[in-house]
């Protein structure tokens, strides 16, 4: 199990994945780990000029309003629960 820096729920490995602090686009390389459904919300919630400018730390992202209310609700689901758009093939 992990435990999302972002929702502190323990979740299982195929639901985590690596999010570029600073977006791929915008140069960035260095990565944080954090649960699927964390990532997604990220991306849905942060816009990827403030991700690049602003919100390019795990503390800065928990700091996003948006982030804290999307935290507080997931926090509170299973740790098997996530609502990924998107779901990986694992090998």
């Amino acid at each position: 199990m992990f435990k999302c820096p972002i929702c502190d729920r323990e979740t299982p490995d195929e639901y985590q994945e690596e999010h570029h602090l600073i977006p791929k686009c915008k140069k960035g390389k260095e990565t944080a780990t954090m649960c699927c459904s964390c990532g997604d919300m990220v991306h849905q919630l942060i816009e990827v000029k403030d991700m690049a400018r602003i919100y390019n730390t795990i503390d800065s992202i928990k700091s996003h309003e948006g982030m804290q209310k999307w935290a507080k609700w997931i926090s509170k689901k299973p740790n098997d629960f996530s609502v990924c758009m998107r779901r990986k093939k694992r090998k």
